[in-house]
């Protein structure tokens, strides 16, 4: 429970005006692996800094293949999946949709 009050003040105290996990230029699998990572270090079991392609799902667990939100029968491709493993032996995955 204490990583996850960790990464609520970590995301609640970052200035929202600069994105320091991913950039534009980066592909959305790039940015996938960038905003897992970030989770990790961090310990955030939740969204952080806007949306990687047009739908983007998260999750965390103990395995890197744990459940995130899905776009369902949208039609929208997977451009993206990442997993980085946190020091707490948690998993953090990534994944966006186009």
């Amino acid at each position: 429970m204490d990583f996850i009050i960790k990464g609520l003040l970590a995301f609640l105290i970052l200035p929202l005006s600069d994105n320091p996990i991913w950039t534009d230029s980066m592909t959305d699998q790039e940015k996938c692996q960038a905003e897992a990572d970030y989770m990790a270090e961090k310990h955030i079991c939740g969204h952080v800094w806007g949306v990687i392609g047009r739908f983007e799902g998260i999750g965390y667990g103990f395995r890197p293949d744990c459940n995130t939100c899905t776009p369902g029968n949208s039609g929208m491709v997977c451009t993206g999946d990442a997993s980085a493993m946190g020091a707490n032996g948690m998993w953090y995955r990534v994944r966006s949709w186009r």
